[in-house]
Protein backbone atom coordinates (compact mmCIF):
# COMPACT_ATOMS: atom_id res chain seq x y z
CA UNK A 1 0.00 0.00 0.00
CA UNK A 2 1.88 3.59 -1.12
CA UNK A 3 1.98 6.32 1.07
CA UNK A 4 -0.05 9.39 0.22
CA UNK A 5 2.01 12.44 0.15
CA UNK A 6 0.19 15.30 2.20
CA UNK A 7 3.37 17.85 1.73
CA UNK A 8 3.48 19.89 -1.63
CA UNK A 9 7.41 21.68 -2.29
CA UNK A 10 7.62 24.77 0.22
CA UNK A 11 3.96 24.50 1.62
CA UNK A 12 2.46 22.25 3.71
CA UNK A 13 -0.87 20.07 2.87
CA UNK A 14 -3.82 21.82 4.67
CA UNK A 15 -7.58 22.36 3.59
CA UNK A 16 -9.91 25.36 4.89
CA UNK A 17 -11.50 24.06 7.92
CA UNK A 18 -8.55 22.46 9.33
CA UNK A 19 -6.37 26.24 8.77
CA UNK A 20 -9.28 27.47 10.43
CA UNK A 21 -9.13 25.67 13.87
CA UNK A 22 -5.58 24.51 13.92
CA UNK A 23 -4.51 27.42 16.26
CA UNK A 24 -7.17 27.03 18.74
CA UNK A 25 -6.42 25.13 22.03
CA UNK A 26 -9.21 23.76 24.28
CA UNK A 27 -9.43 24.43 28.21
CA UNK A 28 -11.40 21.39 29.53
CA UNK A 29 -13.55 22.47 32.70
CA UNK A 30 -16.36 19.55 33.10
CA UNK A 31 -18.00 16.44 31.15
CA UNK A 32 -20.38 14.04 31.68
CA UNK A 33 -22.52 10.62 30.23
CA UNK A 34 -26.20 10.61 32.08
CA UNK A 35 -29.05 8.77 31.84
CA UNK A 36 -31.83 9.37 33.26
CA UNK A 37 -34.91 7.62 33.45
CA UNK A 38 -37.57 10.16 35.18
CA UNK A 39 -39.08 13.09 33.62
CA UNK A 40 -38.39 16.12 35.16
CA UNK A 41 -37.70 20.22 34.80
CA UNK A 42 -34.00 20.95 34.12
CA UNK A 43 -34.18 24.43 35.94
CA UNK A 44 -32.39 27.59 34.51
CA UNK A 45 -28.32 27.18 34.60
CA UNK A 46 -25.81 30.36 33.95
CA UNK A 47 -22.36 28.91 33.39
CA UNK A 48 -19.07 30.73 32.23
CA UNK A 49 -17.81 28.08 30.00
CA UNK A 50 -19.03 26.95 26.54
CA UNK A 51 -21.27 23.97 26.40
CA UNK A 52 -21.08 21.08 24.12
CA UNK A 53 -24.51 18.92 24.72
CA UNK A 54 -25.02 16.08 22.27
CA UNK A 55 -28.38 13.98 22.79
CA UNK A 56 -28.06 10.18 22.38
CA UNK A 57 -31.29 8.88 23.22
CA UNK A 58 -34.62 10.31 23.70
CA UNK A 59 -36.25 14.15 23.41
CA UNK A 60 -36.26 17.00 25.18
CA UNK A 61 -37.49 21.11 24.78
CA UNK A 62 -34.33 23.10 25.16
CA UNK A 63 -34.72 26.75 25.83
CA UNK A 64 -31.58 29.03 25.64
CA UNK A 65 -32.11 32.70 26.17
CA UNK A 66 -35.98 32.84 25.43
CA UNK A 67 -35.52 30.24 22.04
CA UNK A 68 -36.85 27.28 22.39
CA UNK A 69 -35.77 23.80 20.32
CA UNK A 70 -37.53 20.02 20.05
CA UNK A 71 -34.57 18.37 20.11
CA UNK A 72 -34.14 14.56 19.82
CA UNK A 73 -31.56 12.15 18.79
CA UNK A 74 -28.28 13.27 17.19
CA UNK A 75 -29.01 16.89 17.80
CA UNK A 76 -26.25 18.81 18.95
CA UNK A 77 -26.32 22.27 21.34
CA UNK A 78 -23.58 25.45 21.51
CA UNK A 79 -24.27 27.45 24.31
CA UNK A 80 -21.61 29.89 24.72
CA UNK A 81 -20.69 31.56 28.07
CA UNK A 82 -23.58 33.25 30.57
CA UNK A 83 -26.55 32.10 28.25
CA UNK A 84 -29.53 31.05 30.44
CA UNK A 85 -30.31 27.79 28.91
CA UNK A 86 -33.09 25.17 30.68
CA UNK A 87 -34.48 22.02 29.50
CA UNK A 88 -37.75 19.97 29.67
CA UNK A 89 -38.08 16.12 29.23
CA UNK A 90 -40.39 14.82 26.54
CA UNK A 91 -39.83 11.23 26.95
CA UNK A 92 -38.96 9.15 30.08
CA UNK A 93 -35.88 8.74 29.29
CA UNK A 94 -33.00 10.67 27.90
CA UNK A 95 -29.42 10.39 27.88
CA UNK A 96 -27.08 12.99 26.63
CA UNK A 97 -22.98 13.71 26.51
CA UNK A 98 -21.96 17.36 27.64
CA UNK A 99 -18.67 18.97 27.67
CA UNK A 100 -17.63 22.34 29.19
CA UNK A 101 -14.53 24.55 27.98
CA UNK A 102 -13.17 27.19 27.44
CA UNK A 103 -11.03 28.01 24.38
CA UNK A 104 -7.86 29.68 25.72
CA UNK A 105 -7.53 33.45 24.86
CA UNK A 106 -10.70 36.22 25.18
CA UNK A 107 -9.83 37.11 21.59
CA UNK A 108 -9.87 33.38 20.72
CA UNK A 109 -12.94 32.34 22.55
CA UNK A 110 -14.99 35.01 20.67
CA UNK A 111 -13.50 34.43 17.17
CA UNK A 112 -14.25 30.84 17.77
CA UNK A 113 -17.74 31.33 18.35
CA UNK A 114 -18.49 33.66 15.49
CA UNK A 115 -17.42 30.70 13.14
CA UNK A 116 -20.54 29.11 13.48
CA UNK A 117 -22.39 32.32 13.00
CA UNK A 118 -24.04 32.32 16.29
CA UNK A 119 -25.93 28.89 15.42
CA UNK A 120 -26.97 27.01 18.36
CA UNK A 121 -28.64 24.48 17.48
CA UNK A 122 -27.39 21.70 15.04
CA UNK A 123 -30.01 19.15 13.80
CA UNK A 124 -29.16 15.54 13.95
CA UNK A 125 -25.48 16.48 13.18
CA UNK A 126 -23.90 13.31 15.45
CA UNK A 127 -24.10 9.65 13.81
CA UNK A 128 -23.69 6.81 14.84
CA UNK A 129 -19.40 6.11 14.38
CA UNK A 130 -19.26 9.78 16.08
CA UNK A 131 -21.37 8.70 18.74
CA UNK A 132 -18.93 5.90 19.10
CA UNK A 133 -16.00 8.15 19.20
CA UNK A 134 -17.83 10.14 22.28
CA UNK A 135 -18.59 7.60 24.17
CA UNK A 136 -14.94 6.35 23.89
CA UNK A 137 -13.47 9.32 25.09
CA UNK A 138 -15.67 10.37 27.28
CA UNK A 139 -15.55 7.06 29.17
CA UNK A 140 -11.42 7.22 29.22
CA UNK A 141 -12.24 10.58 30.84
CA UNK A 142 -14.17 9.24 33.30
CA UNK A 143 -11.66 6.45 34.17
CA UNK A 144 -8.80 9.18 34.09
CA UNK A 145 -6.92 6.86 31.57
CA UNK A 146 -3.32 8.28 30.51
CA UNK A 147 -4.00 11.05 27.41
CA UNK A 148 -7.56 11.41 28.47
CA UNK A 149 -7.78 15.34 28.31
CA UNK A 150 -6.04 15.09 24.84
CA UNK A 151 -8.36 13.14 23.66
CA UNK A 152 -11.47 15.25 24.71
CA UNK A 153 -9.24 17.97 23.36
CA UNK A 154 -9.46 16.30 19.96
CA UNK A 155 -13.49 15.65 20.40
CA UNK A 156 -14.38 18.95 20.54
CA UNK A 157 -12.34 19.80 17.21
CA UNK A 158 -13.71 17.07 15.65
CA UNK A 159 -17.39 18.65 16.85
CA UNK A 160 -16.08 22.02 15.37
CA UNK A 161 -15.28 20.37 12.40
CA UNK A 162 -19.09 18.70 11.39
CA UNK A 163 -20.44 22.17 12.84
CA UNK A 164 -18.20 24.37 10.64
CA UNK A 165 -19.52 21.95 7.60
CA UNK A 166 -22.31 21.56 8.58
CA UNK A 167 -22.96 25.62 8.62
CA UNK A 168 -23.16 27.03 5.22
CA UNK A 169 -21.47 30.67 5.70
CA UNK A 170 -18.22 31.78 4.90
CA UNK A 171 -15.74 31.64 7.59
CA UNK A 172 -15.43 34.97 9.28
CA UNK A 173 -11.42 34.71 9.98
CA UNK A 174 -11.43 34.51 5.65
CA UNK A 175 -12.72 37.73 5.43
CA UNK A 176 -10.36 39.84 7.66
CA UNK A 177 -7.04 40.31 7.09
CA UNK A 178 -4.09 40.56 9.23
CA UNK A 179 -4.34 43.60 9.93
CA UNK A 180 -7.67 43.78 10.83
CA UNK A 181 -6.74 40.89 13.08
CA UNK A 182 -4.10 42.57 15.27
CA UNK A 183 -6.12 45.64 16.04
CA UNK A 184 -9.09 43.61 16.99
CA UNK A 185 -7.08 41.56 19.05
CA UNK A 186 -4.84 44.42 20.30
CA UNK A 187 -8.32 46.88 21.50
CA UNK A 188 -9.30 43.02 23.31
CA UNK A 189 -5.86 43.58 25.13
CA UNK A 190 -6.70 46.68 26.02
CA UNK A 191 -10.07 46.09 26.77
CA UNK A 192 -8.82 43.24 29.12
CA UNK A 193 -6.34 45.38 31.31
CA UNK A 194 -8.57 48.55 31.95
CA UNK A 195 -10.10 49.37 34.69
CA UNK A 196 -10.75 52.95 33.70
CA UNK A 197 -14.04 54.36 32.03
CA UNK A 198 -12.76 54.55 28.87
CA UNK A 199 -14.93 55.21 25.32
CA UNK A 200 -14.72 53.71 22.26
CA UNK A 201 -12.58 57.06 21.59
CA UNK A 202 -9.93 56.84 23.81
CA UNK A 203 -9.55 53.24 22.85
CA UNK A 204 -8.95 54.69 19.05
CA UNK A 205 -6.38 57.38 20.81
CA UNK A 206 -4.62 54.36 22.19
CA UNK A 207 -4.66 52.05 19.28
CA UNK A 208 -3.83 54.87 16.76
CA UNK A 209 -6.92 54.13 14.56
CA UNK A 210 -10.33 56.09 13.48
CA UNK A 211 -13.79 54.50 15.02
CA UNK A 212 -15.12 53.55 11.45
CA UNK A 213 -11.99 51.26 11.22
CA UNK A 214 -11.90 50.10 14.76
CA UNK A 215 -15.77 49.24 14.26
CA UNK A 216 -15.14 47.14 11.03
CA UNK A 217 -12.39 45.39 12.71
CA UNK A 218 -14.26 44.10 15.88
CA UNK A 219 -17.52 43.74 13.49
CA UNK A 220 -15.42 41.38 11.07
CA UNK A 221 -13.68 39.80 13.21
CA UNK A 222 -16.32 39.06 16.52
CA UNK A 223 -19.55 40.38 15.08
CA UNK A 224 -19.76 42.86 17.84
CA UNK A 225 -19.14 46.32 17.51
CA UNK A 226 -16.93 48.26 19.82
CA UNK A 227 -18.93 49.51 22.10
CA UNK A 228 -20.69 46.62 22.43
CA UNK A 229 -17.79 44.61 23.27
CA UNK A 230 -16.83 47.43 26.01
CA UNK A 231 -20.59 46.89 27.84
CA UNK A 232 -19.90 42.90 27.43
CA UNK A 233 -16.59 43.21 29.22
CA UNK A 234 -18.02 45.71 31.78
CA UNK A 235 -20.92 43.06 32.97
CA UNK A 236 -18.79 39.93 32.77
CA UNK A 237 -16.60 41.58 35.10
CA UNK A 238 -19.91 42.15 37.27
CA UNK A 239 -20.68 38.61 37.49
CA UNK A 240 -17.14 37.99 39.67
CA UNK A 241 -18.44 41.86 41.67
CA UNK A 242 -21.31 39.88 43.04
CA UNK A 243 -19.82 37.20 44.18
CA UNK A 244 -18.97 39.44 47.03
CA UNK A 245 -21.71 39.71 49.22
CA UNK A 246 -20.26 42.96 50.86
CA UNK A 247 -20.80 44.70 47.89
CA UNK A 248 -24.01 46.13 47.07
CA UNK A 249 -25.16 46.82 43.76
CA UNK A 250 -24.94 50.46 43.64
CA UNK A 251 -21.15 49.62 44.62
CA UNK A 252 -20.81 47.88 41.85
CA UNK A 253 -22.24 49.89 39.62
CA UNK A 254 -19.67 52.69 40.27
CA UNK A 255 -16.88 50.28 40.50
CA UNK A 256 -18.11 49.41 36.72
CA UNK A 257 -18.07 53.57 36.04
CA UNK A 258 -22.35 53.56 35.66
CA UNK A 259 -23.39 56.77 36.69
CA UNK A 260 -27.30 55.14 37.58
CA UNK A 261 -27.04 51.47 39.15
CA UNK A 262 -30.62 51.24 37.82
CA UNK A 263 -28.86 51.50 34.17
CA UNK A 264 -26.29 49.00 35.64
CA UNK A 265 -29.46 46.54 36.11
CA UNK A 266 -31.09 47.30 32.78
CA UNK A 267 -28.16 46.88 30.43
CA UNK A 268 -27.36 43.22 33.12
CA UNK A 269 -30.69 42.22 32.72
CA UNK A 270 -31.46 42.57 28.60
CA UNK A 271 -27.83 40.50 28.25
CA UNK A 272 -28.38 37.63 31.25
CA UNK A 273 -32.14 38.03 31.52
CA UNK A 274 -31.82 38.13 35.41
CA UNK A 275 -31.58 41.59 37.36
CA UNK A 276 -28.19 41.73 39.64
CA UNK A 277 -29.93 40.37 43.13
CA UNK A 278 -31.99 37.79 41.14
CA UNK A 279 -28.38 36.09 40.02
CA UNK A 280 -27.12 36.43 43.28
CA UNK A 281 -30.08 34.61 45.32
CA UNK A 282 -29.83 31.84 42.58
CA UNK A 283 -25.86 31.33 42.39
CA UNK A 284 -25.33 32.45 45.95
CA UNK A 285 -27.95 32.16 48.23
CA UNK A 286 -28.52 35.73 48.85
CA UNK A 287 -31.48 35.96 50.76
Amino acid sequence: MKYRNLLIPDQSCSDSVSSVLQKYQYQIFAYRHTFQNRVRQLSNVLIPHIKLAVIRQGECSVTIQGQTFHAGPGDLFLIPPYLLHSAQFITNSLETYELLFQVSGLFNQEQWLTLFHHQLWFKQLIDDPTFELIRYWIDNAEKQNAGYVLGLQHLISLLAVMMLKNNQGPFIAASADSAMLSTAEKFLYELEKSDEALSVQDYCDRLHVSQSYLCRCTLAIIQLSPQSLIIQHRLYRSLTLLADPDLSVRQISEQLHYLHPSYFSKQFKATFSLTPNAYRRIYYRKP
